[in-house]
């Protein structure tokens, strides 16, 4: 698979109720030293599960020989940006954005 900037895949990442219905509490642990956790509406996820793993929607901003970085939609508690590494990204076809 090819990445490019700009491109939408989907990243694994755990998933925990949140403080209301349509959000959810995720967790993307990343290939970086730090994960990423914020509240996301469902609809970016693969699919709404309330708990347990799936995929998260996100943006790739840069490329890093095997990793990348990519931008979650969301309210983080730190970064809006997450390491990745290639091979855990799923491209996200024009019929499914």
């Amino acid at each position: 698979m090819t990445l490019s900037v700009g491109r939408t895949v989907w990243v694994p990442c755990e998933v925990k109720p949140g403080p209301f219905s349509n959000e959810r509490l995720v967790r993307v642990q990343g290939g970086g030293p730090e994960s990423w956790v914020g509240f996301v509406p469902i609809w970016y996820l693969q699919e709404p599960v309330e708990q347990g793993t799936t995929k998260i929607r996100a943006v790739v901003v840069e490329l890093k020989g095997d990793r990348f970085v990519a931008r979650i939609p969301g309210h983080s508690v730190a970064s809006q940006l997450v390491v990745e590494a290639v091979e855990k990204a799923t491209p996200i076809g024009a019929l499914e954005a």
